[in-house]
């Protein structure tokens, strides 16, 4: 990405002296940041000699449209770094002046602090110095700063909104998440539309895009990033609010399902339109030579059917194989993005509505919700696309297998992030927490089925009802 004729964004550094060694050292791997002219950076070693240093911070920080908290004990320590910069930073982060963006540079009690609910780099929140190879790290930082830049760059450049009619108009339309299972399931233009750019697209394929930039395609367009059958079908999510969680009244509410609350999605993503096939996990495991999931042996067959038996590290190490094949940032979705896909702009208990029937989902057909009758009970799983699609154009959400995503469990939301990011303790993919299921299966009552209901298993857990979904980032 070239600067061009855009300014550089300002990023201000707040750290303890202390850490200045590790401050330098990330400070060189910027380096192609700040040649790009993409990046001023400023800390307060610059101040000039004479000047009023706090009147100097103060104006930087005031100034900056990225602030890198260098998180450590010696930093959390520090009356000025704590109790001035950073609650000066956090504000402004919180009115969208500025990116706040934690660095974590030692072992640290950080995680039950104001900033413990904001995504920390690098990978994992993993402490700088207890990297084997420290430019790791720091390349994993750099490139977060580098999308972060890019994101509030493409913010800045973006034309200002016409300017609304005087005549009178409707009311306004609810956003994700506070409409009826009816009610406005897509986006309009100017609510997260189509993206325009001088680019060439690719024919699409019987409907689907390939091979080309996902961040040109609108919203809730189907692309894959190669024409393999391996290679999934993801849906381009667009960004929005919506509320998470069930309200109080909500038939067969858990108490982990609340307290409600607004999470905002401030960029798109993609999400796949299918769970994880067998074919597709199957050709993984050929490639690295790990041994196939089971099927049972029960005759429920393979090819297209969801792959099951399969754990949160198995699913971390498909994403992670992926990642490097593709060259693109598979992952799994974190909590709040999967219900604010499975929702698709819905508050009803499913996004098909009030209630659900076998004939939309695959779960037990022997129960009811609501007002719903009884059917088929399967007893299985069932390909991937056999049943109706929700109004974002995505399957099986609800129902036929439980799909990991990748937070930790918590018993509710209670200082649940609000920024739709994974809520993760200090140790990341190598905690031994249960992590959160969506979703349900084939196995479980309509009521388990809701977009609001969540689960957990061990992430070592592999059953027969248990498979996952991809996303992924459009950085």
């Amino acid at each position: 990405m070239q600067a061009g004729n855009v300014k550089p964004l300002r990023v201000f550094w707040s750290y303890s002296h202390r850490d200045e060694a590790l401050r330098d050292e990330l400070h060189e791997h910027l380096a192609g940041l700040r040649r790009a002219g993409l990046i001023d950076d400023w800390h307060d070693r610059k101040i000039d000699a004479g000047t009023v240093w706090k009147d100097e911070i103060d104006r930087h920080l005031g100034d900056a449209d990225i602030v890198l908290l260098l998180v450590s004990a010696s930093f959390i320590a520090s009356e000025y770094c704590w109790g001035d910069e950073m609650t000066k930073a956090l504000a402004r982060h919180e009115t969208d002046e500025a990116r706040v963006i934690p660095v974590i540079l030692r072992p640290c009690d950080w995680l039950d602090t104001p900033i413990g609910r904001l995504q920390a780099v690098p990978k994992d929140a993993r402490p700088i110095t207890q990297w084997a190879d420290r430019d790791v790290a720091y390349v994993d930082i750099t490139a977060a700063i580098r999308r972060a830049v890019r994101e509030l760059m493409e913010v800045r450049a973006r034309p200002e909104p016409p300017q609304a009619p005087s005549a009178p108009h409707a009311d306004p339309l609810p956003q994700a998440g506070e409409g009826d299972a009816r009610q406005n399931p897509r986006p309009l233009a100017g609510e997260g539309g189509a993206r325009v750019s001088g680019r060439v697209r690719a024919a699409p394929k019987n409907g689907i895009s390939i091979g080309v930039d996902p961040r040109e395609l609108p919203d809730l367009a189907v692309f894959k990033d190669a024409d393999a059958p391996w290679c999934p079908e993801m849906v381009v999510i667009p960004a929005g609010s919506f509320l998470m969680g069930s309200p109080p009244d909500e038939e067969e509410r858990r108490d982990w399902e609340g307290p409600q609350h607004r999470v905002t999605i401030a960029s798109r993503f993609a999400i796949g339109r299918y769970a994880v096939t067998f074919a597709e996990c199957d050709h993984f495991c050929k490639v690295t030579k790990r041994e196939k999931p089971a099927d049972q042996g029960w005759g429920w067959g393979r090819g297209r059917r969801p792959v099951i038996n399969v754990s949160w590290r198995d699913a971390q190490a498909y994403c992670e194989w992926l990642s490097r094949d593709t060259g693109q940032p598979y992952r799994l979705p974190t909590e709040a993005e999967w219900e604010y896909a499975c929702r698709a702009g819905t508050t009803t208990p499913f996004s098909f509505g009030r209630t659900i029937g076998p004939n939309q989902v695959n779960y037990n057909g022997n129960y009811v919700y609501g007002n719903g009758s009884k059917g088929v009970y399967r007893e299985k799983t069932v390909s991937v696309g056999s049943l109706p699609a929700n109004p974002w154009g995505l399957h099986e959400m609800h129902g036929n297998v439980y799909e990991w995503v990748e937070d930790v469990w918590h018993d509710d939301y209670s200082g649940a992030p609000i920024d739709g990011s994974a809520w993760i303790d200090r140790k990341g993919t190598e905690s031994d927490r249960n992590r959160v299921v969506r979703g349900e299966s084939w196995y479980d009552d309509p009521g388990d089925c809701r977009s609001a209901y969540r689960d957990w298993f061990a992430p070592d857990s592999r059953n027969d009802d248990l498979g996952f979904r991809l996303a992924r980032t459009l950085p």
